[in-house]
């Protein structure tokens, strides 16, 4: 997403547009970066979507370039106007990849303001107002890219109002094996007048607690505590990753390929993963490590072969910071019961024998990390029972 380093994506461009009786449709005000000269894109190629058929008129339309995303609110006023109808548009200009959906409401507003303003006193039309459009263009343009709000008065009676405010999507479904992990110092922000739950559970998110964990220790209803983690997932202050356990899998993702040169993530790795007053390894040395990392080898078996210990490194933190920036990859184990398989249950082992609730979860669909939650042992435990059950591990 382009944007201005913040969560909004930048306006390459704002435009008006109407159409003229004689010409047709075309852009009559322009704003854009004046440090730039290179064309955009031809309106020629999107002037039918800018000035689009009656019907569609009234209707938030948003039509695509090469590199470009152009969003707008095509209006038709019928009246005493050249043809009888008075056409116009106000655009926005982002670069193709850009996220609109915080911006749909402003163009909205933006179209409803001037639609008003157009009826009450012909604003638009009218040959000594119409040209005053262009400042408006220049502040909607410097205002939302610098400050995501603005405020633009008109004439006596009505003004543009806007502030800009991010899209959340809804956050993924939260499961009770997960963990936690803050992006930001919860604990700082939490307030007075703060859900009882909502301060509870924040107590214990540390990055290690997974949810059904947190919510024994915040001694909260699971249901309330799932609510209370997925509403900080929403305003993403929270990330969740899966229990570190020292025999946990892990393997790098091709994104390495440009991350590992990546400052901000040369820069991060060391001081984060380095035990606290200990000296900081280079970072191709840990990137190193984090290539010995693969499906099949346990975090105890790599930190065994690689001396890792020797490194200062907190390994659950390392293994963390690859998750976070998104360059390693937890690999699963996925038992599933095999159809011929006899499975007796052995009374004369040294661990209890499984559960008779654990086999219809052996089908493939279940990790280890879930059934180690839902049954409350640890791995260990499991591997004893599935060895029992005689079931295949699937890595994936």
């Amino acid at each position: 997403m382009a944007s201005t380093g913040s969560f909004f994506p930048r306006i390459e461009s704002v435009f008006y547009a109407v159409f003229d009786s004689r010409q047709g449709p075309k852009v009559v005000y322009q704003k854009r970066s004046v440090s730039s000269n290179r064309c955009l894109f031809h309106f020629d190629d999107i002037s039918k979507y800018v000035m689009p058929p009656s019907a569609l008129c009234g209707r938030l339309v948003i039509c695509a370039t090469r590199g470009h995303r152009i969003i707008g609110f095509p209006v038709e006023l019928q009246g005493a106007y050249d043809r009888n109808y008075f056409r116009y548009n106000l655009c926005f200009v982002f670069e193709r990849n850009a996220d609109l959906s915080c911006y749909e409401p402003i163009v909205r507003k933006v179209s409803r303001v001037l639609t008003a303003c157009e009826l009450e006193s012909r604003f638009l039309s009218e040959p000594d107002s119409s040209p005053s459009i262009y400042a408006v263009l220049e502040q909607l343009y410097e205002d939302l890219n610098s400050y995501s709000e603005t405020s633009i008065p008109l004439d006596k009676f009505n003004s543009i109002e806007l502030k800009i405010f991010p899209f959340y999507p809804n956050p993924p479904q939260v499961k009770d094996w997960a963990v936690p992990l803050a992006l930001i110092d919860i604990r700082k922000r939490i307030e007075p007048n703060w859900d009882l739950t909502m301060m509870r559970v924040c107590q214990y998110i540390d990055g290690t607690n997974h949810v059904s964990r947190i919510a024994r220790l915040a001694e909260c209803d699971i249901d309330l505590t799932r609510q209370a983690i997925a509403h900080l997932l929403y305003y993403q202050v929270i990330m969740m990753i899966d229990i570190f356990q020292y025999s946990n899998m892990y393997t790098l993702c091709t994104t390495i390929q440009w991350l590992a040169d990546e400052t901000h993530v040369r820069d991060e790795c060391g001081p984060y993963a380095t035990k606290p007053g200990q000296r900081i390894t280079d970072w191709p040395k840990l990137l190193h490590l984090y290539s010995r990392l693969k499906p099949g080898k346990t975090v105890y078996e790599w930190m065994e072969e690689y001396d890792v210990q020797s490194y200062n490194i907190d390994v659950r933190r390392f293994t963390s910071f690859g998750v976070i920036k998104g360059f390693l990859r937890r690999v699963h184990r996925w038992p599933v019961l095999l159809p011929e398989t006899d499975t007796p249950q052995q009374s004369g082992s040294a661990y209890p024998t499984y559960p008779k609730e654990l086999l219809p979860l052996l089908d493939g669909e279940h990790h280890t990390d879930e059934l180690c939650v839902r049954f409350e042992v640890g791995w260990p435990v499991l591997r004893q029972w599935l060895v029992i059950a005689g079931v295949a591990i699937i890595y994936r």
